[in-house]
């Protein structure tokens, strides 16, 4: 394997890693734009290895024949114990809260990078190139999809009493943010005995109501939340 084969693989290897990392990035996930070119990358070169592997003794063989009973290779175990390795980097990425689970999207991202970067260290482009190009229609167009005809957006509302209102929306906020849940509209409702906001949010079918409220109580500052519709 000349060094022009190799430079073309692992350029193709950035390049492919680097489409989908830019996705990643955009969304803002925890593994983005470098990890993914360097997790296909660094499947890319394994491959490589275990190819070359398998030509270094090839040739041996051929010079000395003597030994084709003592080496072998097996053209697949260099390539398994990436797959391996990559469930440890991909776990990694996931993020459970009390109300719902992160990170498992950029988790599968990462596993499929890699076995893409496996397909070109092996030299089958027509399958690299195919996957990553798959690879990236489900990360974009299917999530258009999955939003508007399966993960639909529930508008709910919640009325929230507090104490301090700077403090109190600042962690609602944030909660809020960190399960991906929009807010639509706060409306602040200002009594003379109580302080109250009626929060109107898109919450998505995979979140439940009562654990979102649970959630949002524990927040200092915070009297009582309840739904209204």
């Amino acid at each position: 394997m000349n060094i022009y084969e190799v430079a073309l693989r692992i350029v193709l290897a950035i390049v492919i890693g680097g489409v989908v990392g830019f996705n990643r990035e955009y969304e803002n996930r925890p593994a983005g734009f470098r990890t993914h070119v360097l997790v296909c990358l660094g499947a890319t070169v394994a491959a490589l290895i275990q190819v070359q592997l398998g030509y270094y003794v090839v040739n041996e063989i051929a010079k000395t024949p003597n030994l084709s009973g003592v080496l072998s290779v097996d053209i697949g175990r260099v390539i398994c114990q990436v797959i391996s390795g990559v469930g440890f980097l991909g776990a990694g990425t996931i993020i459970r809260t009390k109300a719902s689970v992160k990170g498992l999207t950029t988790a599968a991202s990462i596993w499929a990078v890699a076995c893409v970067g496996i397909a070109v260290g092996m030299g089958f482009y027509t399958i690299s190139i195919l996957s990553g190009i798959g690879i990236v229609i489900a990360l974009v167009l299917l999530k258009r999809f999955e939003y508007r005809f399966i993960n639909k957006l529930d508008v709910i509302k919640f009325k929230i009493e507090y104490t301090d209102k700077a403090k109190v929306i600042k962690e609602i906020n944030d909660t809020l943010e960190a399960d991906e849940i929009t807010i639509k509209n706060i409306e602040f409702i200002n009594a003379d005995d109580r302080r109250e906001c009626i929060y109107t949010l898109l919450l998505p079918q995979t979140i439940k109501q009562n654990e979102l409220i649970s959630m949002i109580v524990m927040n200092e500052g915070i009297i009582r939340a309840e739904k209204i519709s």
